[in-house]
């Protein structure tokens, strides 16, 4: 069989897109062949024409789902050919099979389903039952997770190679697990577990001697001069992570930089992750109020414990890049400003603030729509960078204060002129945020022995993301 992959790309950065890497290695190890594009009909269209596929496979997640669906929808007016989604919003929303233009989903993980899939498909036996499979005939279970990631093959980075931002770059991404200990209210999390529930354990780790092998690989044979690991947590348990970093030094020795929470951060795998060679954590900080953080958020810990776990971090050199919401639902203009504070008391190196999406089915779309701050159909914005549907109090001074948070944060002395910078102009503040931003890419984000023109690189591909330029585009929730 031929298989397309259809790639929203223009939101990714150097964030490789190993979902996809992972199914197109599935498909090579089966004898199939392997194309990819991105969201651009007239470059799918072309690569159809010459490649003839047997299949056109998606994953989806719900900011981009009219996008693809549309590209998916002009392409099938033209051409007879079976589309495959998967990802979270088909995994969410499996409803979507509706569309007239999709012949598949993929629900949940998609690994063990998705190579039962391409046996059946190329040997014309679609009818048959696949578990994690929905048809418009069948929605079939789930199957239990894989208990066992070191039986995943690594991901296929060779299919990228006609896109530098990816196959060129110095920074490799790996997910060394999955699944997250955590149920907060604005993610979908907690719908993931209830789906898997006696399914398999929430959290899977993969060994330490099948990741050091991956980045070994990556440095190696891809020339790799910093990982990104991209899980939701970075794997905290004791044992496992003094393994990861007596061996990750002695055999890999390139910095890296991962997600993890203060909740998990004991001095023990902190200074064991400055000992691997960790320069920077992604922390989610959310809010400011521990009233907010707690009871509409779904997260317990104290503003006091997160400084304290801060000044820790610090004390081992790794810097933090602090994630924020702002517009919570029940919040205030006045709570958002506490998070700017304690991001300056937590002294972040970043910190990014990002309007509160009520995506549907999660908890925090309830509790919105049960204040009143949301309407039955409302717009959906495609990204929290941009802007919220919920109907606050002191909105355009909330908005404001999205584009000046970080640079507040990282000149404190502004908080004194907060009266006077809301008053001014945001494009100013639009642009200050992006150079801003674009100095910390180097300072906080990738710390590594880069050259001047990657460098370069690495700016205009910051700055070509639609995320990080004046962009807006917004979605109808029913």
């Amino acid at each position: 069989m031929r298989i397309l992959f259809i790639v929203n790309m223009e939101d990714l950065g150097f964030e490789e897109p190993l979902g996809v890497m992972y199914l197109s290695k599935i498909c090579k190890e089966k004898n199939h062949q392997v194309y990819v594009s991105e969201n651009n009909y007239n470059r799918i269209e072309k690569m159809i024409n010459e490649e003839k596929p047997d299949l056109l496979a998606l994953s989806i997640l719900t900011p981009n789902f009219p996008y693809l669906l549309d590209t998916v929808n002009n392409v099938k007016q033209r051409y007879d050919i079976p589309v495959i989604m998967g990802g979270p919003h088909a995994t969410f929303f499996p409803e979507i099979i509706k569309e007239n233009s999709i012949n598949y989903l993929i629900v949940g993980e998609g690994e063990k389903a998705w190579a039962e899939f391409l046996d059946k498909i190329s040997s014309r036996e679609t009818a048959t039952p696949v578990m994690n499979v929905v048809s418009k005939a069948n929605k079939n279970p789930l199957r239990p997770l894989i208990s066992n990631l070191d039986e995943i093959s690594f991901p296929d980075r060779e299919l990228f190679r006609g896109y530098e931002q990816f196959y060129a770059s110095d920074v490799r991404s790996v997910i060394a697990s999955r699944g997250c200990p955590y149920m907060c209210s604005y993610c979908f999390n907690y719908q993931y577990q209830q789906m898997y529930k006696g399914l398999g354990a929430k959290l899977r780790v993969r060994s330490v001697s099948n990741i050091i092998e991956e980045c070994l690989e990556l440095k190696e044979r891809y020339h790799a001069k910093m990982i990104h690991f991209f899980d939701d947590i970075f794997p905290f348990d004791d044992e496992w992570i003094e393994d990861f970093a007596d061996k990750y030094k002695m055999k890999i020795g390139l910095p890296f930089i991962t997600n993890t929470s203060f909740n998990v951060c004991s001095e023990h795998y902190v200074r064991n992750l400055s000992r691997a060679g960790c320069k920077t954590l992604l922390i989610g900080v959310e809010t400011g109020n521990e009233t907010l953080r707690e009871k509409i958020l779904f997260r317990k810990i104290s503003n006091k414990k997160m400084i304290e776990k801060a000044h820790l971090i610090h004390k081992y050199n790794i810097k933090i890049y602090t994630q924020n919401l702002i517009g919570i639902p029940c919040g205030s203009l006045k709570h958002d400003i506490e998070t700017l504070r304690l991001n300056i008391d937590l002294k972040a190196d970043f910190s990014g603030a990002y309007f509160c999406q009520p995506y549907p089915q999660t908890a925090i779309e309830q509790i919105a729509k049960d204040a009143g701050l949301l309407e039955e159909k409302f717009v959906l914005s495609r990204s929290f960078y941009y802007s919220t549907p919920l109907k606050l109090d002191n909105k355009k001074e909330i908005e404001r204060l999205h584009f000046f948070f970080p640079l507040v944060v990282n000149f404190p002395i502004l908080i004194n002129f907060l009266d006077i910078i809301f008053k001014i102009p945001p494009f100013i503040f639009k642009i200050l945020g992006n150079i801003l931003h674009g100095y910390k890419i180097r300072t906080v984000v990738l710390r590594y022995d880069m050259s001047l023109n990657m460098f370069i690189k690495n700016l205009i591909l910051f700055f070509k993301r639609k995320v990080n330029r004046t962009f807006h585009s917004d979605i109808t929730v029913k």
